[in-house]
């Protein structure tokens, strides 16, 4: 747990202080984050290296195009667009073809599961109100994730998905459920853009994205036969350990931001 709280508090000091300047700083920080969090899902799908170049390079696109075109909607969909003419291309420089549909596969996952929420990111942190937007993202998954494991130790007993992570139980799930979305609502209250029902419901939303991010993650790294997805965070595992859960939410809460607030 010290580990843990060490390798923590910098890390949130970054992340807070990229959604602080927004811009370059925030899509520089959202690029660093899908890179490294697109190697270790390479490492675990064993992805050969001469196709995954392509899945870095929609990772690029889907960032930079997100921030610098506009609309950034449709810079994002050009971006996956060029990332499965690459994965194409890519394919056919191998000459080792079997199970290339497998593997083209992967580099086409690693595109759409962690490159667009990457952009997507950038594109929340640009809305006209983005810094709260983001806000609510952040307390909304580290807030499911501190109740769950905490309602999890005390009251847990049924397990929701013993196959693919055993420790999680439908109690820590509520309670995160609970502690989540009342964290968003009380961020809100603080926000002049968004009222307190909108709150709740996108509090919701993200809790819900999150913990099936977290469980697909888990699922991936049970398949792979590894118990983290990287060592670079020590006790926290790796980027995508970390960032498993944002990655599902940035799509529920950018979504339902701009169709419910904006």
């Amino acid at each position: 747990m010290i580990n843990r709280i060490l390798v923590a508090i910098p890390g949130i000091a970054v992340i807070l202080a990229a959604v602080y300047f927004g811009g370059p700083v925030f899509a520089a920080f959202a690029l660093v984050v899908a890179l490294a969090a697109l190697f270790e899902f390479f490492a675990l799908a064993t992805v050969p290296p001469r196709l995954q170049w392509a899945g870095y390079t929609t990772a690029v696109l889907a960032v930079v195009l997100a921030w610098a075109a506009d609309p950034g909607e449709r810079a994002l969909l050009v971006a996956l667009a060029a990332g499965l003419i690459l994965a194409a291309i890519a394919a056919l420089s191998l000459e080792d073809r079997e199970g290339i549909t497998g593997r083209v596969a992967m580099v086409l996952m690693g595109g759409v599961y962690i490159a667009m929420p990457a952009g997507v990111l950038v594109l929340t942190r640009d809305l006209p109100d983005g810094a709260g937007a983001i806000v609510n993202l952040l307390v909304g998954v580290w807030v499911f994730d501190t109740a769950s494991y905490f309602s999890g130790r005390a009251w847990g007993r049924r397990k929701i998905a013993p196959r693919t992570s055993p420790n999680k139980t439908w109690e820590g799930f509520v309670g995160g459920l609970i502690g989540g979305t009342a964290a968003v609502w009380f961020a809100g209250l603080y926000m002049d853009w968004i009222n307190w029902w909108q709150s709740i419901i996108i509090g919701l939303a993200i809790c819900l994205a999150a913990y099936a991010g977290d469980l697909f993650e888990s699922m991936i790294k049970r398949d792979a036969g590894v118990k983290d997805s990287g060592t670079i965070l020590g006790g926290h595992g790796g980027v995508l350990d970390r960032f498993d859960s944002l990655l599902f939410a940035s799509l529920a809460g950018y979504f339902l931001t701009i169709w419910m607030v904006l």
